[in-house]
């Protein structure tokens, strides 16, 4: 079957979801066996396996589940956002959320494929798969020189390497706690008690329906990898960090844009009262600071609900 490559917003969150089931039948996907992505013939859209491909109309595409670590999060997901008082201001004076360039998040290894240490077995691993795919592109009757083998590897090899480096450039995050309740240890990370902040709750449905279901906006758990052992995955490096960063619990919302001057951030527009189902004042700011927060959300004409910490509940013994 021919595949159109014609992508609707609903097809692309149903395979954002589906990941290795088949929405038909329900049946893990077989590894490293594709799965097909497309439209029934009343074109609803429809993401299954070889088992179910029967019920297909039109092919979107072929999708190689595998390529990718499994990003899903159920909607109900809750979410949380610490930030400084200034933070929260220009995110109400805005109406959107700040989006920072991946390569100035501060951690020297948001969009790396591994450790510099084991850079060699990385290169020799792509090298070989470049020079077989070389030897073996389809319409060749002998095959290529030596020489021509190995200039294609190393030019693909290159071509490869300096995507990831792009990569870091053109994607912009939005960071997330995922969490049933507040973290102490997070509040005094992002709010310490020498400043004043908030803590945003949301759910990862509310944050989706807040940037108005924008598919071009990816929502998925970033992956904690033990780079010493493992390399993050060529096709979506920007959702892995050290093992060592495991606590964050982190989910986060990526945006890409290109061009020739990319800014440090870009903004991206949200519905601020469906965002936050609660704001929460830091349990180390002083009394004064609930009726500024309060004052402050009033000013812009929105309604919120602020909630007090959970950390300032009394123990009893």
């Amino acid at each position: 079957m021919q595949s159109t490559g014609r992508f609707t917003d609903d097809l692309r969150r149903l395979v954002a979801r589906s990941y290795n089931i088949c929405q038909c039948c329900s049946l893990t996907l077989p590894h490293e066996i594709a799965a097909y992505a497309g439209y029934t013939f009343d074109g609803t859209p429809i993401y299954v396996g070889q088992c179910c491909v029967d019920k297909i109309d039109e092919l979107a595409t072929h999708v190689y589940w595998w390529w990718e670590a499994d990003k899903r999060c159920e909607p109900d997901t809750c979410l949380w956002r610490y930030m400084d008082f200034a933070k929260f201001v220009g995110l109400l004076e805005a109406r959107a959320l700040f989006f920072c360039r991946a390569d100035l998040l501060g951690d020297g290894f948001e969009g790396a494929a591994g450790i510099a240490e084991r850079r060699g077995t990385y290169d020799q691993f792509y090298l070989d798969f470049f020079r077989n795919a070389v030897r073996t592109a389809p319409g060749q009757t002998v095959p290529p020189p030596t020489e021509q083998v190995e200039h294609e590897a190393h030019r693909l090899l290159a071509e490869f390497t300096a995507t990831g480096e792009r990569d870091r450039k053109t994607s912009f995050v939005s960071c997330w706690h995922a969490n049933t309740g507040e973290s102490e240890a997070l509040w005094r990370l992002y709010c310490p008690p020498s400043t004043v902040g908030v803590a945003i709750e949301t759910t990862a449905q509310a944050l989706v329906e807040a940037y108005g279901n924008d598919t071009k906006i990816k929502l998925g758990r970033v992956q904690y990898v033990d780079y010493r052992r493992s390399f993050a995955g060529i096709h979506d490096r920007i959702f892995w960090k050290r093992k060592s960063l495991s606590h964050e619990a982190e989910i986060r919302a990526v945006a890409t844009q290109h061009g020739e001057q990319l800014d440090a951030g870009i903004l991206i527009p949200v519905d601020v009262e469906k965002l936050c189902k609660s704001v929460i004042p830091s349990p180390f700011a002083p009394d004064w600071f609930v009726n500024v927060l309060s004052a402050t959300i009033k000013r812009f004409e929105i309604d919120l609900d602020i909630t007090q910490s959970e950390l300032l509940a009394e123990p009893f013994f």
